[in-house]
């Protein structure tokens, strides 16, 4: 399939589902924020309440116990933001798998988005995302270049695992670096196509603000109808890359997996209807545990 046909399979596949696509990204921002500031206030007012209780103490003050409770919250910040940048890549998963089921001929809902918490698919979608992290970064240190190639050699994997749940992490990795060999310019080219909807608007900006900048120290006038001119257009940009971003994300989102599957069984646009398990449709919360 070409680019352009990928493209357009995607915006058929995503006909119906756009609301849908968009409320999952927002379901995961919310949760993602929601448990974070949750989290955050609790222990937030359980340090403030310590630190409170030992000035009022004056008599028995000591700064090394302050500055240990400081350290502390800074740690346990640290693993706050490590729980829900897991939360979030789980999710995350979880959005990628319900797109495939989608391309794959079903409806897009709500509760497919928690998939990947599935007692037999959670440990190994996170064993696979940390293996695949620390391969790229260490591909990464030789230079930028191979950790951005071997990025797209590994980015079928978690696709690979969704199909075939019983194959192990390494074995998901060769597949798909076996899957994306002579297929990782495609699938850049094609990413870029869609992501020039942002990178546009973005370049315009800079080009903007490099001529703003130029005419205030050229200017012996005062430049603030130029600076004026430079927070409209920083606002209209800003409004416009939030709003495009719930159309370019489930967008590009879509495209990557019709490659995906293109790749995987060779299925023609029209093909893939026929795919999806209908017994599944339905069950994507079977056997998880939100305890």
């Amino acid at each position: 399939m070409k680019i352009k046909e990928i493209k357009q399979t995607a915006r058929q596949r995503l006909k119906g589902n756009w609301k849908v696509a968009i409320l999952n990204l927002l379901v995961i921002s919310v949760l993602s924020g929601v448990i974070s500031q949750v989290i955050f206030g609790v222990m937030g007012l359980a340090s403030f309440s310590t630190l409170t209780n030992l000035f009022d103490n004056a008599g028995s003050y000591d700064p090394y116990t302050a500055s240990k409770i400081t350290i502390s919250s800074g740690i346990l910040a640290s693993l706050i933001g490590m729980f829900v940048g897991i939360l979030t890549s789980v999710l995350s998963v979880g959005y990628d798998w319900s797109i495939l089921d989608m391309v794959d001929g079903a409806k897009l809902t709500v509760e497919a988005l928690f998939q990947t918490f599935s007692r037999k698919r959670i440990w190994k979608v996170l064993g696979l995302t940390l293996v695949t992290s620390i391969l790229v970064m260490l591909w990464s240190l030789l230079l930028v270049i191979p950790g951005i190639i071997k990025s797209y050699s590994y980015s079928q994997a978690l696709n690979i695992l969704k199909d075939e749940p019983e194959i192990t992490i390494m074995e998901a990795l060769d597949k798909s670096r076996k899957m994306m060999k002579g297929k990782k310019w495609k699938l850049f080219r094609l990413q870029l196509s869609i992501l020039l909807w942002l990178l546009v608007p973005l370049f315009v900006f800079i080009i903007f603000l490099l001529g703003s900048l130029q005419t205030l120290e050229n200017s012996s006038m005062n430049g603030g109808g130029v600076m004026v001119a430079f927070i409209i257009v920083f606002i209209l940009l800003m409004i416009y890359t939030i709003f495009i971003s719930f159309y370019i994300q489930p967008y590009q989102i879509t495209a990557k997996q019709v490659f995906y599957r293109e790749l995987s069984d060779g299925t023609t646009p029209f093909q893939a209807e026929q795919k999806y398990d209908e017994e599944y449709e339905g069950t994507q919360l079977e056997d998880v545990e939100l305890k």
